[in-house]
């Protein structure tokens, strides 16, 4: 067995084992994959291959799709509270970022600490029972949009990055506005047709269709997207969250099929990114004590960074326990600070130990604030 044999075959293997061992030990899938990347690639393989280079991006891509199929804008609507989970993230992301500037901390680290996702909070508030309650809608509501914001705010610093206060960043972000409109009149037209001929639309998106040819429609739209936003000149991730988005829009009644392309993504491609973002890891920054200490220290300003939802007790119809609990589940974005800190050391504003810092700061937040979200539950559900 050559080099590059063995190494699929251990990426492979992480894949298929590390779900049963995160619901072993009830920790994220993610967190575990991340760990297993770095141990795989600091020990058993030199180097990352082309092709898993390759693959692990089209996980980062598909994530973002995900991650925007997710996106609910009607529920989010239909609660009266849109204004208010707005507030939480914008509040965040002002505040956050200045008081590490005022302490003499990179702008981008608050902006990472202060990223908001859904990710761990779905699949928690789901297991515990509590994703129909109005707590768990309210926890949903706030990490969808907080999860947007975060995309935008990552895409304007992207812009910015590139040519700053001028024309050129202006240009960028109308191309992007463009993109937007022409994926949601695409999409709209599919609706129609949609609408049209239910019977083929049922016949694609049946969960016995043999040959899956919605899904393979799905990775088209998924992957052109990126396409899309590379040729505009911003993240291929930005154009594959906005097809996810829009594409939930139009089609909202998915069922089955919902399940086959979150099948894809979390059984089969976005494996490959978080255990790419492990390999990018050098044990012996990851295990100096500054950069231990300096990923606590940040572990905990993310907790800072979502308290808002205690100080809006009132407008958010929630007690102090339950603002509370709903700040300690959203201080749980995995996936989002590790996409701030891929892209943060990609643009160059923070450096490699300070993404291995943040890298190591979701690990721990992944894994500390889920565990205590679960002691206050059972008090939350007989609430």
């Amino acid at each position: 067995m050559d080099h590059d044999q063995l190494s699929i075959f251990l990426v492979v293997l992480g894949v298929a084992v590390i779900p049963f061992l995160a619901r072993r030990f009830r920790l994220p899938s993610a967190a575990l994959e991340i760990v297993y990347g770095a141990l795989l690639f600091n020990t058993l393989i030199d180097g990352r291959p082309d092709w898993f280079q390759l693959l692990r991006e089209l996980g980062f891509v598909y994530l973002m799709f995900i991650a925007g199929m997710e996106l609910d804008l009607r529920s989010v609507r239909k609660s009266g509270k849109t204004p208010w989970y707005v507030l939480i993230s914008l509040l965040s992301f002002s505040v956050t970022p200045l008081l590490f500037v005022a302490v003499g901390q990179p702008y981008f680290v608050g902006v990472a600490v202060a990223m908001i996702s859904a990710g761990i909070a779905i699949p928690v508030l789901k297991e515990l029972e509590l994703s129909r309650t109005p707590l768990g809608r309210d926890i949903i509501g706030v990490a969808l949009t907080g999860e947007l914001l975060s995309i935008l705010v990552l895409t304007l610093i992207d812009a910015y990055q590139r040519h700053g206060l001028t024309l050129g960043a202006a240009l960028e972000l109308g191309k992007l506005a463009l993109l937007f409109g022409l994926a949601l009149l695409v999409l709209r037209m599919l609706y129609l047709l949609a609408w049209w001929h239910p019977d083929r639309v049922a016949r694609v998106m049946e969960s016995q269709d043999p040959v899956e040819e919605g899904v393979r429609a799905v990775v088209v739209v998924a992957f052109g997207g990126g396409i899309l936003a590379a040729a505009a000149g911003a993240e291929p991730i930005l154009g594959s969250f906005l097809a996810g988005m829009v594409f939930s829009q139009v089609f909202h009644s998915m069922g089955r099929f919902e399940e086959k392309l979150n099948a894809l993504g979390f059984g089969f491609l976005i494996p490959f990114f978080f255990i790419g973002v492990g390999s990018q890891l050098d044990l012996r920054i990851v295990a100096a004590p500054g950069i231990v200490l300096t990923a606590l220290a940040l572990t905990a300003m993310v907790l800072v960074s979502n308290l808002w939802p205690v100080l809006l007790v009132r407008p958010l119809r929630l007690t102090l326990r339950e603002a509370s609990a709903m700040a300690v589940l959203l201080s749980a974005p995995l996936s989002m600070i590790v996409v701030a800190g891929t892209l943060g050391k990609r643009m160059g504003l923070i450096s490699e130990p300070t993404s291995a810092a943040l890298i190591l700061t979701a690990l721990f937040a992944s894994v500390i604030y889920p565990s205590l979200f679960r002691i206050l539950a059972p008090r939350l559900a007989g609430r």
